[in-house]
């Protein structure tokens, strides 16, 4: 196992109320010593659009997930899941094809499986769990952490499987027998991400203690560790190539990252607020950011200078490149996605129809359609070509934390405060051309 890092002490994870489900809610103001010392230190968080995505990365700090009792209720029974918003009781959700229960708190994150015959769920009830696609029904649960699982991955040959969690740890599990292969540890702070390497044999991590980290995924050494941010690290992700590492910081900036040398390569500074995400174009020439000062900006890689900078009227949670790499897909917190030409910062068109924050967006693999989700508890799916709005995707009882096409593109697969993630198919004659 990976040794301490060593580090200077973390920021203290905020307390974020107004976010929480209810029940969650209620915990928090049991417990009085603990938000009055937070209120004191001016570290209580209430505003309901300061959050990180993917998943609430940051409003449950992992010395408030104590329950006792709660972890021999975990694999007992199924959610009863609640009401859901936009659909009458007892009445058919429109596309659906399987709900996918089990799960006793927030659905923090779902994503398919590279294949598209799985999907991998994180949850705050400190567990994750693996349902295939074809029957809806739980394969596994992965359980161990003692904190939220924030983050779930899998290798691109499906053998392992790593979660992150508030509780500062990382584990790998073996995907077909589900048991724990390595346990890594050395953070100070909520890992908010985890990812492989294209080979699997490296994991990347991003924590709120201002590092990302590299370890090697059998063992559960700490290779490398990227320093330098002096707030929060939100995101890690590699390069195309895997050579480079890029972050994204709640210091206002991303950073990029040598694989080999740990080295910091590029500075990319400009944005006035906490940066959520940074991605690399596909060919890796370019990095797109997102940030809480309303805007994304795309940045030459090898110059470090902002390039375009694409404009909204309040937090831009997401911000991702068409496939070809043409276009700019943004999600703000002003209730709408917007399409724009990556080049010239045109805005083409302006997705609207959500009612709440949209925190998540992202193209299909053929770059035809884009597929949005919101706090007001749905997903919707649009046309890249017309920016019309094709399908909406409801039924959920809380907000949503992401929406992820499969990797055929033929489904949506959604996560939400409501303790489920839905699997839903898109009609077969608006897979053509939108």
């Amino acid at each position: 196992m990976a040794a301490g890092f060593g580090y200077s002490e973390p920021d203290p994870a905020p307390l974020r109320l107004k976010p929480l489900p209810l029940q969650q809610v209620q915990e928090v103001q049991a417990n009085a010593a603990l938000v009055e010392a937070a209120a004191a230190a001016g570290h209580v968080e209430l505003d309901p659009a300061d959050r990180v995505y993917p998943g609430r990365l940051m409003h449950i700090p992992a010395s408030q997930d104590t329950g006792s009792s709660f972890d021999e209720e975990l694999l007992q029974a199924d959610s009863p899941g609640r009401t859901v918003h936009g659909v009458g009781v007892g009445d058919p959700v429109p596309y659906l094809e399987h709900q996918l229960v089990g799960h006793r708190r927030a659905v923090s994150m779902a994503v398919f499986s590279p294949d598209g015959q799985k999907v991998l769920t994180a949850s705050y009830d400190r567990t994750a769990r693996v349902y295939n696609v074809v029957t809806g029904l739980c394969e596994w649960t992965f359980v161990g952490h003692r904190g939220a699982v924030l983050c779930v991955a899998t290798s691109s040959d499906m053998s392992k499987v790593a979660t992150s969690s508030a509780d500062r740890s990382i584990r790998i599990f073996d995907a077909a027998s589900g048991s724990g292969v390595a346990t890594l540890e050395g953070h100070r702070d909520h890992v908010y991400t985890v990812a492989f390497s294209e080979d699997g044999q490296k994991v990347l991590t991003a924590s709120g203690d201002r590092t990302a980290a590299l370890y090697d995924a059998q063992t559960g050494v700490c290779d490398q560790k990227f320093i330098g941010h002096t707030k929060a690290v939100y995101t890690a992700i590699f390069s195309p190539d895997s050579k480079q590492v890029l972050t994204a910081s709640h210091d206002k900036t991303a950073q990029l990252y040598s694989v080999a040398t740990g080295e910091c390569m590029r500075l990319f500074r400009g944005h006035t607020d906490r940066v959520y995400m940074a991605s690399f174009s596909p060919d890796g020439q370019r990095v797109l950011t997102a940030s809480a000062d309303g805007s994304a900006r795309t940045w030459g890689t090898s110059t470090g200078n902002c390039e375009v900078t694409f404009g909204h009227e309040d937090h831009v949670y997401t911000a991702v490149f068409s496939p070809d790499g043409s276009r700019v897909l943004t999600a703000c917190a002003d209730r709408t996605a917007r399409l724009f030409n990556a080049k010239t910062g045109e805005c083409e068109f302006k997705l609207e129809g959500h009612r709440m924050a949209v925190h998540a967006a992202s193209f299909s693999p053929d770059g035809r359609m884009v597929l949005t989700s919101s706090d007001d508890s749905t997903a919707r799916l649009f046309s890249a070509s017309s920016g019309r709005c094709l399908q909406v995707f409801q039924g959920h009882g809380d907000h949503l934390y992401t929406a992820r096409f499969s990797p055929d593109g033929s489904k949506v697969l959604t996560a939400s405060d409501d303790c489920t993630a839905k699997l839903f198919y898109i009609e077969a004659s608006e897979t053509g051309n939108p």
